[in-house]
């Protein structure tokens, strides 16, 4: 043995064993602490004697027959401790020169915890195909390269190709049409990147019959946190979605009727109020203004049900086209110039660096709308509101709008995006309201991918509101 090296191998954490003809000739402290054993237990002791009975002429054989100089030979096996149990250890064996005679070398490893783990893997994966295989909703795991690592029984049906022809390949190549695979890579990066689940519909034509899923994807982890995964889950909800149709068109002719007698009276007011049909007393002006508010209120909430509802049933469609984010703003900002002169409000727009971005104009107009109407309409007459629009270096759009408004008490804060929830503050100047634009906005920014957050006081003002609002605009078409 070099005397360099004895004190690095005297301190080493795996196991180190020299044989001379079978006969072990040196151990380090490493190996008496794995089995037990006091070192004269093992000075002149046959190596083998200390491998488990069943595994040593197999040992043997293959260690003879495969190393050659110094050619390694790893193998598993159990080791018999002093108290008889077994421990199971990796052995790296190898046949070294040591003062002009050949002897072998093995090092040692204790692998027993590892093998407890992968027992307990192997059972929950054992559990969980025993669960996949039988079901019949479409079951897989994909990497971050959108590639299958496991697909069940039921997916295997519905594609009609066979699980290794499927196996490490992504849905564009087996053949999935381009929406779909488009939608499928759409979800799996948000997962990735969000770490939380995100659910879609699809169509599929499964053995020449057109059918509806309904996919959830959710991450799954390593033990240090980051997402190991993704596995998709995908049920036929084909009569289901018949349902929702129905739904769906209850909602839209609900909607319909609500909002036409209402543009009636909305416009036959304005028109009496601009005097179309003749001069009319200020008296039944005032009263004719009063009806027109009021319409014009209840034609915004018939909206903002409608959008809540949609998003509820996950039938809110996302459909980005080019649009000039600037002007879609202004367009909005000009909706309020009433309100703002009527409450005598500061207001201030700043947009910066912005150029064309691919978005669904609908949903920046529901965002704008909701969030500006929400800080003009709880500051006080004569106070400010300003709206920042700008594109970062990172490439995605950021909307900043704050007032100077009543505010949120810290315990409301966690509050506001709820269904319906109105704070104390928001109560006090205005009795009626839904509670429902910023439950709306944060509900299509958490499934595009945005993102928005609350400040108050607003430190430019040492009270009211700031929000900040994030925008994904390289989001493809999809639905929420």
């Amino acid at each position: 043995m070099d005397v360099d090296y004895q004190a690095i191998i005297e301190k080493a954490r795996d196991g180190v064993v020299v044989v001379d003809e079978g006969v072990i000739k040196y151990v380090n402290p490493s190996v008496t602490n794995f089995l037990g054993y006091d070192k004269e237990d093992f000075l002149g002791a046959k190596f083998l004697s200390f491998i488990y009975k069943k595994d040593r002429e197999k040992i043997q054989k293959n260690y003879e027959e495969k190393v050659r100089g110094s050619e390694n030979f790893l193998y598993e096996t159990k080791m018999k401790k002093k108290d008889g149990s077994l421990l199971t250890v990796e052995v790296r064996a190898q046949k070294i020169k040591n003062r002009e005679k050949v002897v072998d070398l093995a090092i040692i490893r204790d692998v027993s915890s590892r093998k407890k783990a992968e027992e307990v893997f192997f059972r929950q994966e054992e559990r969980f195909h025993a669960v996949t295989e039988n079901t019949p909703d479409i079951i897989a795991r994909f990497d971050r390269d959108y590639r299958y690592v496991y697909i069940n029984a039921a997916g295997e049906d519905a594609l009609g190709i066979s699980r290794k022809d499927i196996f490490w390949k992504t849905e564009r190549d087996i053949g999935v049409e381009e929406e779909k695979a488009g939608a499928f890579e759409d979800a799996i990066s948000f997962v990735f990147k969000n770490r939380k689940r995100k659910t879609f519909y699809s169509e599929m034509t499964v053995k020449g019959e057109k059918r509806h899923h309904y996919t959830i994807m959710v991450p799954e982890f390593f033990a240090d946190g980051d997402v190991n995964s993704v596995l998709s889950i995908t049920r036929d909800i084909t009569k289901i979605k018949e349902i929702d149709q129905i739904k769906s068109e209850f909602i839209s002719i609900t909607s319909h009727q609500l909002r036409s007698p209402l543009s009636v009276i909305s416009w036959c007011s304005l028109a009496l109020i601009r005097g179309d049909f003749g001069k009319i007393s200020e008296e039944k002006k005032k009263y004719m203004e009063k009806i027109h508010e009021s319409a014009q209120k209840l034609i915004k909430i018939t909206d903002v049900f409608l959008d809540t509802t949609m998003i509820d049933l996950e039938m809110f469609i996302f459909n980005p086209k080019k649009v000039d984010i600037a002007e879609e703003a202004k367009a909005v900002t000009r909706e309020f110039a009433n309100l703002v002169e009527k409450k005598k409000i500061k207001f201030t727009e700043d947009y910066k660096n912005l150029s064309p971005v691919r978005f669904d104009p609908r949903v920046l107009k529901i965002i704008f709308r909701g969030i500006i109407s929400n800080a003009l309409e709880y500051t006080a007459k004569g106070g400010e509101v300003y709206f920042v629009l700008e594109k970062k270096g990172d490439g995605e759009i950021y909307l900043e709008v704050g007032d100077s408004g009543c505010g949120i008490s810290k315990k409301n804060k966690e509050k506001i995006f709820t269904k319906f929830y109105r704070a104390k503050e928001a109560r006090d100047i205005k009795t009626y309201g839904t509670g429902l634009n910023l439950y709306l906005i944060k509900s299509i920014l958490d499934n595009i991918g945005g993102s928005i957050e609350v400040q108050s006081p607003n430190p430019r003002f040492g009270k009211g509101t700031v929000f900040y609002i994030k925008f994904p605009v390289s989001a493809k078409e999809k639905s929420l």
